[in-house]
């Protein structure tokens, strides 16, 4: 998860917000989607009150992350170990894949436009933890602010 590049990355934004402890629904769909132990305890700990807006790309209000994975098609996402937890510039989904612990985008609108949809065929992964992925956002004047952007950037070398 690498929490302290996530507490680096929060201390840069100049919003009030306030801890929101989980509600009990989201807690249910955690246990339901089988969601790491580390990845729950870091939710908890940075469970807000409001989405965080780290420059062009925001991080869910936690207890709003089981709605924006339950709704058609975004539970495409989940049901292929992608959690939505934020959203690009453009409203593309930035997703955590449950199985490797990594960050990258979902092209928000080939998800919405095409129901056969492969979700790997618009998923774009950035190689990079939840914490460097929102502090990169503060901190690289480069970084991608959508799937668009991701493409390039994972493919500059």
């Amino acid at each position: 998860m690498d929490n302290s590049r996530f507490y680096e990355a929060i201390k840069k934004i100049t919003i009030e917000y306030k801890h929101e402890t989980i509600s009990n629904k989201t807690n249910e769909f955690f246990i339901r989607h089988e969601l790491p132990k580390e990845l729950v305890q870091f939710f908890e700990t940075h469970s807000y009150d409001r989405t965080i807006k780290f420059r062009h790309n925001s991080f869910y209000r936690i207890n709003d992350i089981p709605e924006e994975n339950s709704d058609f098609p975004n539970e495409k996402c989940i049901q292929n170990n992608l959690l939505i937890i934020g959203y690009g510039l453009n409203g593309d989904y930035i997703v955590l894949n449950l199985n490797t612990q990594t960050i990258g985008y979902i092209f928000h609108d080939d998800l919405y436009e095409n129901e056969e949809i492969d979700i790997k065929d618009i998923y774009i992964n950035m190689d990079c933890s939840l914490g460097d992925f929102f502090y990169n956002s503060i901190n690289t004047e480069d970084f991608p602010v959508d799937g668009f952007q991701a493409e390039k950037y994972i493919n500059k070398d």
